[in-house]
Order: C-alpha cells, then sequence, then structure tokens
C-alpha cells in the first residue's frame, strides 16, 4: 500500500527531526534488516540441530567412558549459543 503524498512528507519530516535528535538511534535503523521468516527458520533449525548433536555426542561418550567424545560434544554444546549471541550483538550495534 503506497503513502499519499503529504503522508510521505509528514514521514520524511519525523524521520528527519529524530535523526537531527538521535544520530546513533537513525544510522541504527539505517543498518537494520528485518530477517525473513525462512532465514529465521532455516537458523533456528540448524542451532538445535548442533545443540542436539553435542548433546549426543557427549552421552555417546559418557556412555563410552571417553573423555574426547565429552569435550567434543561440550564444546559444540556451549561454543553455539555463545557463537550465535556473539554475533547477534555484533551485528545490531
Amino acid at each position: 500500500m503506497t503513502l499519499r503524498d503529504h503522508e510521505q512528507r509528514q514521514l520524511d519530516e519525523i524521520e528527519r527531526i529524530l535523526a537531527d535528535e538521535n544520530p546513533r538511534l537513525a544510522h541504527r535503523f539505517e543498518k537494520f534488516r528485518p530477517m525473513h521468516v525462512v532465514t529465521f527458520a532455516a537458523a533456528t533449525l540448524s542451532v538445535l540441530s548442533l545443540l542436539l548433536a553435542g548433546l549426543t555426542t557427549m552421552v555417546v561418550g559418557f556412555g563410552m567412558g571417553s573423555l574426547p567424545p565429552i569435550l567434543a560434544g561440550a564444546a559444540i554444546t556451549l561454543g553455539v549459543p555463545l557463537v550465535s549471541a556473539w554475533y547477534y550483538r555484533c551485528r545490531w550495534r
């Protein structure tokens, strides 16, 4: 749905005023791009799959009584959320 000319002018004026009052916020909105639903779903499934793989590796390692699979599973299980949080924290700054 397109806006009428006077509505678009009003929005442009509001945007200009907000950018003058808070340039940092304006800069954040300039680089903000909403994530598509498909992309979000794929990312969520990927993270959950890696978490499940890490937990499975840890359980197998405990069952075998072997330290390397336990450590690998722990690294995957802890590393995935930490890397994801770091990535999105850096992206939205």
